[in-house]
């Protein structure tokens, strides 16, 4: 239920009722600078920048828990300082008086920091301008609930992201066995399948050089594969005319020819059009598109791609289907090429629910912030 009076949160726990005071954030913290630390020898202290963690060194600036903020450069992504640490000297730490630290991170979270942004350049804050801000607190019992329950909200997300973390390096790790051929299936029978053959490209893969200016757009992306272009945050730059864009069909490999060194390659789950600046090759009978989807983002094989560009220098290398073709690698047969692609499309589904319970965790936080502060 929606409070009716001006100086309360929409959301509170049970039990409080007074109204939250306003104050200005010198009475809430002391907005400390960070310094320079490459004069000292490393050691076991972190050094927190604008990026957040970068070396340890033997030394520390402050020995308890504090709140980093950016005085030059990212100044809109507050985060916990976990003392004893060292500052940079484009970090400010902010030390709460007398409040509940996590109350205070929360507190900043839900500040829009870029409105307070000092220069037309990089973006910058002052302990002047930090010190002026004007935010309400309630009284220490209920900071202290707030605080509680949003670091175990934290922590809950940091628990979920750990296991993103471990399913990545899982997959990163059967990519590497499996590929290398140190981990085989079984037929139905439990048998080994055969060995795996060595082929050159164009035997596997031919291009597709259908062009048409009709049908939804596609991108190649590096870590996401093939997405309708509609998907992406990004502003379509390209010409009204599309007549001379590629086909893809559902089932194809695309890739960006500047890119494929990089890993800009997927197997396409739609009929559409890419921009001509993409290749796009399509599976003979006995090759399965799943299988060579995850064969292309090996170490190997990306390596084969780089060495196997055109051009003189990163910006300007090119793989065409014509070099393309020539790249020989190593194949099961199209059953066991077929167990490989659904068994990493399996990791993939628990990758991706992963990644949507941690993005559902933190809507909620983020909903939270804005209905538990004033």
């Amino acid at each position: 239920m929606t409070n009716e009076v001006k100086n309360v949160p929409e959301l509170r726990f049970p039990g409080f009722k007074d109204e939250w005071e306003e104050k200005p954030l010198k009475n809430i913290v002391n907005v400390r600078s960070g310094k320079d630390y490459k004069h000292l020898n490393k050691g076991q202290y972190p050094v927190y920048g604008t990026g957040g963690y970068m070396i340890s060194v033997d030394e520390y600036l402050y020995d308890g828990d504090a709140i980093g903020i950016g005085r030059k450069g990212t100044i809109n992504k507050p985060y916990l300082l976990k003392g004893p640490f060292w500052t940079v000297d484009t970090l400010f730490y902010c030390v709460p008086k007398k409040y509940n630290t996590y109350f205070i991170l929360s507190l900043f979270k839900n500040i829009n920091w870029k409105i307070y942004d000092e220069s037309t350049g990089v973006p910058s804050l002052s302990k002047v301008t930090i010190n002026k801000i004007l935010r309400k607190v309630p009284a220490n019992e209920e900071q202290q609930k707030i605080g509680d329950f949003f670091s175990k909200l934290d922590r809950q997300i940091e628990l979920e992201e750990q296991k993103l973390e471990k399913l990545k390096e899982q997959k990163k790790g059967y990519m590497q066995h499996i590929f290398s051929q140190n981990l085989r299936f079984k037929d139905g029978k439990g048998n080994d399948y055969p060995n795996w053959k060595n082929y050159k490209i164009e035997n596997l893969l031919k291009e597709r050089n259908e062009r048409s200016g009709e049908g939804q757009m596609l991108s190649v992306t590096i870590n996401n594969g093939i997405i309708k272009f509609d998907e992406l945050d990004r502003k379509d730059n390209s010409s009204k005319d599309k007549s001379n864009y590629k086909v893809v069909r559902k089932g194809d490999i695309a890739y960006n020819s500047m890119r494929m060194w990089q890993g800009a390659s997927g197997k396409s789950d739609y009929d559409g059009i890419v921009s001509p600046a993409y290749t796009v090759i399509y599976p003979t009978q006995n090759t399965s598109p799943t299988f060579i989807e995850y064969k292309f983002k090996t170490h190997r094989m990306i390596h084969e791609f780089k060495i196997n560009s055109q051009g003189l220098t990163s910006d300007t290398w090119n793989l065409k289907y014509k070099q393309l073709k020539n790249i020989s690698m190593d194949m099961p047969i199209l059953e066991e090429q077929e167990k490989i692609g659904k068994f990493f499309k399996k990791i993939d589904q628990l990758i991706n629910k992963q990644k949507e319970k941690i993005e559902i965790l933190q809507e909620n936080k983020q909903g939270f912030l804005q209905k538990m502060f004033v």
